[in-house]
C-alpha cells in the first residue's frame, strides 16, 4: 500500500503521519483494508471540503482520502477506523457515502478496541 502525504507550507499541519497510518493498518483485520491500495493525506482542510466525513474511501481508484488538517489526532484515528470498518462491511453507507447515525453507533462499538490498541503505547 502506498501512502501519499501532501506537502504543507503553513499550519495547521496533518494530525496523522504516514507512520500513524501504517500503525492503524497493522492493527485492523485484513478484510477492512483489502480494497485500499493508496492512502492520501490531502492538503485540503476538512472544514473547507464538500464532504460530511474527513475520511472517505473511493472504490473507483482504491484510495482512502484523509483530510486531517485542523482536526485532532484522536478524532482522525477514529475516523480512519470508522471508514475501514465500513469497508469491512460492519455498517452500511447510503446515498453519496452518507452514513446514518445508527450505523455510526455500530461502527463506534466495533472500532473501540482498535482505538484503545492504537493509543495504548502513545503515552
Amino acid at each position: 500500500m502506498k501512502i501519499v502525504v501532501a506537502k504543507l507550507n503553513k499550519e495547521p499541519y496533518h494530525s496523522l503521519t504516514a507512520k500513524d497510518i501504517k500503525r492503524i493498518f497493522r492493527i485492523v483485520p485484513e478484510d477492512w483494508k483489502s480494497l485500499i491500495n493508496q492512502v492520501v493525506l490531502g492538503a485540503e482542510m476538512f472544514a473547507n471540503s464538500r464532504f460530511d466525513r474527513p475520511v472517505l474511501h473511493s472504490s473507483v481508484n482504491s484510495r482512502l482520502n484523509v483530510l486531517s488538517r485542523g482536526l485532532t489526532k484522536e478524532r482522525m484515528v477514529k475516523e480512519v477506523l470508522r471508514e475501514l470498518a465500513l469497508n469491512g462491511g460492519l455498517a452500511q453507507s447510503g446515498f453519496v457515502n452518507h452514513v446514518q447515525k445508527g450505523e455510526l453507533v455500530k461502527l463506534d462499538r466495533a472500532i473501540e478496541p482498535y482505538i484503545d490498541k492504537f493509543f495504548e503505547n502513545e503515552i
